[in-house]
């Protein structure tokens, strides 16, 4: 029933994510507006994957070692999506928001696999 719970908040952020990554890039002369859409965008889209990864947990199986066996349709669908980010920011002459995501997703992973259950209460 909790990964089911998971799943749905999962999907509802990923549509979300969508929404503002769209409104974000379609608004792309107010440049401030635009740029806290598209940085709103990814924080609902981290939330998306966040979910995935508690149901993936909530049913028994380590997402991050799913993706490091090198399950081909799950690493395409993280990368598509980081490429699509850097895409968007690189198209606004925006390097150091997405690297500065690029180090966040990285300390956040290494955090999530060298402690599956830290917040296990």
């Amino acid at each position: 029933m909790l990964s089911y719970l998971a799943l749905a908040y999962s999907i509802v952020a990923g549509i979300m994510s969508c929404l503002l990554f769209t409104l974000g890039i379609f608004l792309e002369k107010e440049k401030k507006k635009s740029r806290l859409l598209l940085l709103w965008g990814c924080m609902f889209l981290a939330s998306s994957f966040a979910g995935l990864e508690s149901a993936f947990y909530n049913e028994g199986l380590n997402i991050f070692e799913l993706v490091l066996k090198f399950n081909f349709p799950l690493v395409v669908y993280f990368s598509i999506w980081f490429v699509f980010i850097i895409w968007v920011f690189e198209s606004r002459k925006e390097r150091k928001i997405w690297i500065i995501l690029l180090i966040l997703l990285i300390i956040t992973v290494l955090i999530a696999m060298n402690c599956m259950n830290c917040i296990r209460a």
